[in-house]
Formats: C-alpha cells, structure tokens, sequence
C-alpha cells in the first residue's frame, strides 16, 4: 500500500538526519499529508509521537559512539542536538537509566531503541462500522483535566481520573442534573491540542437547555465533519474502544478519502437496553476530504 511507502519514507528520511534538525512540517510532505494527521496517525499506529522516536533514536546512536574511548561527551551531545551536558545527561539517563560519562568507563548495560518500520494489513472480512456526521458548532460541560501522549502518560492518567470522578459522586451529579440514570455513562472529549502533546479531557456532556452550575467548566465546539465509528464492548473486553482507535488508523484512514483535521474528539458510550454489561463505543474524529 501507497501509506506504507509514505511511512517508511518518513522513518529513512529521519534516520538519515538524525544528527541534523528535523521539521516536522517537512516530514508530513513526505508522507503526504497534514501535520496535524501524520502526528496523530504515527503516535496511533507506533505508540510513540513524533518526537519521541526522534530523541530515543538519537539517545540509542549517542549510547553507541559513546562506547567509543576516542569521543567526549559534550561532541556527541551537541552532534544530537543537545545545547548543553546537562540536558544531555538527563534525557540519557531517562532512556538508558546511566549518565553518558559512566559508559566510557566500560561493561555498561544499554538500551536499544530499534528502528521501526510500518506493515499495515488491511483485513477486508472484518468490517468496520462508520458514517459522516456533519454538525453544528454546540457546547458541552464537565469535569476536566490536562494529559499528555508524551511517553502514552494519557493511557494511565485518563482512567485514574475517570475512576476519581466516580469515587467522588461527580459522574453521579452530573447525570442527576441531566436527568439520566446515575449509571449513563458520561462522554470523554479530547480538546485544546498543543504542539507539546498535550490536551485537555473532558467528562461531560452537551449542555441542555437550563443554566450550567458554575462548578462545571463549558466548552465550545465549532461546527465541524465528524467520521463516527462504532464497536460493541463489555465488562470482559474493555479493551475495545482502544482496539477501535487502532483499526481507525491502520485500516480505515489508510483506503479512504478522507484525512484528521484540527478540532475535538469525542468517546461515547452507550448501555445496550439497560443490560450494563454490554454497551457500545462510538469514536468522533473530525475529518476532511483529502
């Protein structure tokens, strides 16, 4: 496929300038696309952002000329793009768990933090449910909290606040003000995107027609397109919207038309006839033509 060649292109690109300045903006031209959709699509697809690859590849190749008797570390160090040891030797140890002078010593344990390359199988016998909602701006209220794709920190954080906000009674609030059932589920919005890899995360729901205490935050939606997947879950696999997100990017984005464009994404859930161990997952991503 056309999106495996892209990808790759992106990783040789980077390999063969990883002791130079890499601009992300340049490395989404090679694989086509925008920005913001090849971030999301390659820290979707890798588990790792864009930033992330970049510096644990660079620790991995400074780790090993750093074996080497011949080099100082303030060259490598600069050669990696770090303006200074000390902030060298932090990202260093992060990775590698030792300081770059201990490794000149000799007999050090390292890390290797492989070149990756992208394979993506289209499966055709297991469908994938979608449709395009077009939808006017509108306004959502919660509970929120900021997170961060950086080292998938939002993986652990999410559920721990979600859990905090059912410990706490506030999920129990809000679908008493809404007038549903205290076991509604509340949507998850991901919104306020900045560069850093970090966002908001909304529990909340869109505002009805009556005043909004002032304890919850409000935020608006532009008018935007959404693609809207959907996939059946329960208590024994909780694991499904994540697979979901997955097949988002390795299967669908891949063949069809259409491409992320900056805006909010929302995760939904829906008992099925009040039974509370099967329920439905919709993803919202907003989308374009490409």
């Amino acid at each position: 496929m056309e999106i495996n060649k892209w990808l790759n292109n992106v990783i040789e690109y980077i390999e063969i300038n990883l002791d130079s300045t890499i601009d992300i903006d340049e490395i989404a031209k090679i694989a086509f696309t925008s920005r913001y959709h090849f971030q999301r699509m390659f820290h979707s697809l890798s588990g790792f952002t864009v930033g992330e690859y970049i510096r644990n590849r660079r620790l991995t190749l400074a780790a090993e000329e750093l074996t080497s008797k011949d080099v100082r570390v303030i060259d490598v160090a600069i050669k990696y793009g770090y303006e200074s040891i000390d902030a060298f030797t932090k990202a260093f140890q992060r990775l590698h768990g030792v300081s770059p002078s201990k490794i000149k010593k000799g007999n050090i344990r390292l890390k290797a933090f492989p070149k990756i390359s992208f394979q993506i199988s289209i499966q055709g016998e297991c469908e994938l449910n979608y449709r395009i909602v077009k939808k006017e701006k509108f306004k959502v209220f919660g509970v929120d909290f900021e997170t961060t794709i950086v080292d998938n920190a939002l993986y652990e954080e999410i559920p721990q606040f979600c859990n905090g906000i059912w410990d706490d009674g506030t999920h129990h609030r809000i679908n008493e003000f809404l007038g549903f059932s205290k076991m509604n589920m509340l949507h998850g919005i991901h919104y306020d995107f900045k560069k850093d890899g970090s966002r908001k995360y909304m529990m909340g729901w869109e505002i009805p027609n009556k005043d909004i205490p002032n304890e919850y935050k409000v935020v608006e939606i532009p008018s935007c397109t959404f693609a809207v997947f959907d996939v059946k879950a329960n208590n024994l696999n909780r694991f499904a919207i994540g697979d979901l997100w997955k097949r988002i990017y390795s299967q669908w984005f891949p063949t069809s038309g259409f491409e992320e464009v900056e805006g909010v994404y929302i995760e939904k859930y829906f008992w099925d006839d009040n039974e509370y161990d099967d329920y439905t997952c919709e993803v919202w991503i907003p989308v374009g033509r490409r």
